[in-house]
């Protein structure tokens, strides 16, 4: 029986991975004022931080549960004796985990396991990937939904924003925080702690804050990285000069994508962004 991959577009999977692999990206909505588009699907990321840029106001919304039952459909219509491993974004960001049990419910069926990644991003798409490898090698559904749960638990996301107006626009940080962080002209490294946005540190200039995650970079280094993932917004080429010192640091592999316009919507056009998924204890 083969196991099939379903995700959010937030996951920000590598360009091509998707289709390469058969992997189905239910889409998120993002708004600019007012006006609604399919994350990934109705509009380009660069158009969508050139408008974020010049002032538009973003929000997003998770997809409905008839999307996600659509979708199950479509792949338990083609392999009735399937079975879907179905990952997403933290449930304390998004409703969308809600919105895909909802979906398999309406379904009625046992064919759909759920995965809360607690995290966004390439925190979503790592362990998508991992579910892909472990279903391409015929392991038991079982053992997948098994090993992408534990992969979560060692994926962290560590991220450097320009302004957090974009995250106290939507609600993800509190407004006196980002005010604090306006007046104080600090710049914090930002983490998920529990699904949530949480502050690691409180540096005052961008410099040490990316001192601070070479020191973190430097840590799991020591411990093994499995994955090790860079995000950039409208920033490309920042993040490519920091994904090439990376490479000469360590000389490991590593994966670099732009983030969607859902998570760009409270991150802003200016991010720096590092997800590690750090090696199994032995």
């Amino acid at each position: 029986m083969a196991i099939h991959v379903v995700t959010d577009s937030t996951a920000c999977l590598p360009q091509g991975y998707a289709e390469e692999h058969g992997v189905t990206v239910v889409p998120l909505k993002v708004s600019l004022d007012g006006e609604y588009f399919r994350d990934g699907v109705d509009i380009a990321n660069d158009e969508f931080y050139r408008r974020l840029v010049a002032g538009a106001k973003a929000g997003s919304t998770q997809p409905s549960p008839e999307e996600f039952a659509s979708a199950y459909r479509a792949i338990l219509d083609k392999d009735p004796e399937g079975d879907i491993v179905s990952l997403h974004i933290s449930s304390r960001m998004s409703g969308t985990l809600n919105s895909a049990l909802t979906g398999r419910n309406q379904l009625d069926t046992v064919h759909v396991r759920l995965v809360d990644t607690w995290n966004a991003a390439l925190g979503v798409g790592f362990p998508t990937m991992r579910a892909v490898e472990l279903a391409e090698a015929g392991v038991p559904l079982w053992q997948v939904v098994a090993e992408v749960e534990a992969l979560c638990l060692r994926t962290h996301t560590y991220f450097v924003l320009d302004s957090l107006k974009y995250l106290e626009r939507g609600g993800r940080i509190g407004k006196a925080a980002a005010i604090a962080a306006s007046v104080l002209k600090i710049k914090p490294v930002l983490t998920y702690i529990e699904g949530v946005t949480d502050v690691v540190d409180r540096p005052r200039t961008k410099k040490v804050a990316l001192e601070h995650l070479w020191a973190i970079i430097d840590k799991y280094a020591q411990k093994g990285i499995e994955y090790i993932g860079f995000h950039y917004g409208a920033n490309r080429v920042e993040l490519e000069d920091f994904q090439c010192e990376f490479t000469t640091r360590y000389n490991l592999p590593s994966i670099l994508t732009q983030l969607g316009p859902v998570v760009g919507t409270y991150s802003g056009p200016d991010m720096i962004g590092v997800v590690i998924t750090e090696k199994k204890s032995q």
